[in-house]
This record gives structure tokens, C-alpha cells and sequence, in this order.
């Protein structure tokens, strides 16, 4: 296999990388906000509320459901392609990056494609040539990071209000808290009767 198409591979490669990255950082950022708001409605919630032991646990379990909710909806997808090397294909990169530069579009597809089938040496010249177009264009700028800071502004509240509380008032969390944690089930309470 030529030099060139072997470029083009290392490009994509490196736009994966990338891309994943950025969904990493977004779905991190997301699901700190959420678990952050979670944190601080449920405890503002059995502060003021002093809810009973259904409701406790209920907020109890509903915390761990907002965490695998998160991990699954927001973290999916950059932790297995981490683990397992499940996601974009080359193909399905191909036409990510097509979209974000017009004058590369169909070619690196077509570049691909003709590679994974080529077999002919008039077929690998054009192969070649076509991937040293490719040369000046780098891939990894289809991706900018920097688009992720407009969700830093919402962890950014959710991590200021529970900062201004926890100087007010902390035992608006750690009373909160510890009530939720030893929300003591009835049936825990009957089970221990039974046994003694």
C-alpha cells in the first residue's frame, strides 16, 4: 500500500482520536452539571422538606439512576471506542470530515473505498494521487474543544450555588445528606426484630 493512502490513514486516525476526546470532555462536563443540580435540589429538597424514608430512598436510588443514565447517554460511546475500538468507521469519519471541509467532500471517501478494494496499479496511482491532495488539509481541525466551554457555564452555576450554600450553611449539606445516605428502611428495622 502506498505512502500517501498510508498519510491519509494516520489523519483520520488522529481525527478520531480527536473527536472522541471532544466527546469525552463534553459528556464530563455534562454529567458533573447533572449529578451537581441533582446534589443540590435533593438536598435543599430534604432540608427543608424532611421527607420520610420512602422519599429518602427514593432520592437515594433516583442519584445512582442519574449517574448510569449519565455515563450511558453522555460517555457511551468515547469509552468504548477507548476499550474496545468500537465507533467511526473510516468511512463514517470520511463523511464527518467531508462535512466540515467542502473542498475535501467526497474524495477522501471515495480515496478510502478505492483502497480497501484496489488491486490494479493504475488504480493505486490514482489512489496515490488523490491522497496527496489530502496532504495540506489536516483533519483533526474539523474538531474544536473549545466549543465545549458554553457548558462549562452551567456546571459553573450548579458549582457556585453549592459553594455560596456550603458557606452560609453547610449543614444544608451534611445533614441533608446523612439522612438521605441512612434513610433505614422499615423493613430493615422488622428484619432485625425478627432475628433478635
Amino acid at each position: 500500500m502506498s505512502e500517501g493512502i498510508q498519510d491519509v490513514y494516520k489523519k483520520v486516525e488522529a481525527f478520531k482520536r480527536k473527536y472522541y476526546l471532544n466527546l469525552f470532555l463534553r459528556g464530563s462536563i455534562l454529567t458533573l452539571t447533572f449529578i451537581f443540580v441533582y446534589f443540590l435540589l435533593a438536598s435543599l429538597l430534604e432540608y427543608n422538606l424532611w421527607l420520610g424514608k420512602g422519599a429518602r430512598f427514593f432520592i437515594f436510588a433516583s442519584f445512582f439512576a442519574l449517574i448510569s443514565f449519565c455515563l450511558y447517554q453522555f460517555l457511551k460511546a468515547p469509552i468504548a471506542w477507548w476499550i474496545y475500538k468500537k465507533g467511526l468507521g473510516q468511512e463514517d469519519s470520511a463523511k464527518l470530515i467531508g462535512k466540515h471541509f467542502p473542498g475535501v467532500g467526497d474524495r477522501l471517501l471515495n480515496v478510502l473505498q478505492l483502497a480497501s478494494t484496489s488491486t490494479s496499479a493504475l488504480v493505486e496511482a490514482g489512489i496515490f494521487q488523490k491522497a496527496n491532495s489530502f496532504k495540506q488539509v489536516s483533519f483533526e481541525a474539523a474538531i474544536d474543544l473549545k466549543q465545549n466551554s458554553k457548558y462549562l457555564k452551567y456546571f459553573g452555576v450548579a458549582a457556585a450555588a453549592i459553594l455560596i450554600l456550603l458557606i452560609v450553611n453547610k449543614q444544608i449539606f451534611t445533614l441533608s445528606t446523612q439522612r438521605i445516605v441512612k434513610f433505614e428502611w422499615c423493613f430493615r428495622r422488622k428484619l432485625l426484630i425478627k432475628l433478635n
